[in-house]
């Protein structure tokens, strides 16, 4: 049976931090696949801040072009809105019965994950949790927590607030930044 874990997000933009975490996973050989959920309209986050999804979608699938065993999923975005993990997990089980899907989720995330709508059917699913900053990984069992992963000062959010060039050509994969400029989606590039 195939492992996939499901690396959800809003990848607003997708950034080197969540890349080398996906390479940690399959480094650690924790999954065989690290299949990255476009979230378009996440139930905690603010829409309001939110790159527009074909933008988010095409620089996701430019960042992972060239890196084996990690592809996008467009599965969301095919579903209602907001997104659901459960409702997801339900719609990808049903069309793969035969892979194992495992939740990569950041320490903070995994945390909250009881408050979750069908938290109780979230449970079924094996865990790999990452550290974050502000987040414990503690409290998770030894065999959850993925090893040795430092964390990476690297955020969405550093990313589009930031005016340091020097800073995000360090963040972002080189297709993502151009992808960025080309398009203008930051009003300083």
């Amino acid at each position: 049976m195939k492992r996939v874990a499901l690396f959800f997000g809003s990848f607003n933009p997708i950034h080197n931090g969540h890349i080398h975490i996906a390479h940690e996973v399959l480094n650690q050989k924790k999954a065989d696949e690290v299949q990255f959920v476009l979230s378009p309209q996440n139930p905690f986050k603010d829409s309001a801040e939110l790159w527009p999804e074909n933008h988010r979608w095409e620089m996701l699938t430019l960042a992972l072009a060239q890196t084996p065993g990690m592809s996008a999923n467009a599965v969301e975005l095919e579903l209602p809105k907001p997104s659901y993990t459960a409702t997801t997990l339900k719609k990808l089980v049903s069309d793969n019965p035969s892979t194992q899907y495992i939740l990569l989720l950041g320490a903070d995330s995994a945390a909250s994950l009881p408050a979750w709508k069908h938290a109780t059917y979230l449970s079924d699913f094996s865990l790999l949790i990452y550290p974050r900053t502000g987040s414990s990984t503690a409290s998770f069992p030894k065999e959850q927590v993925l090893n040795e992963v430092p964390m990476q000062a690297i955020s969405a959010t550093a990313i589009r607030t930031t005016s340091d060039m020097d800073l995000r050509k360090a963040w972002l994969p080189a297709p993502v930044l151009t992808y960025i400029q080309e398009h203008r989606l930051l009003s300083d590039i």
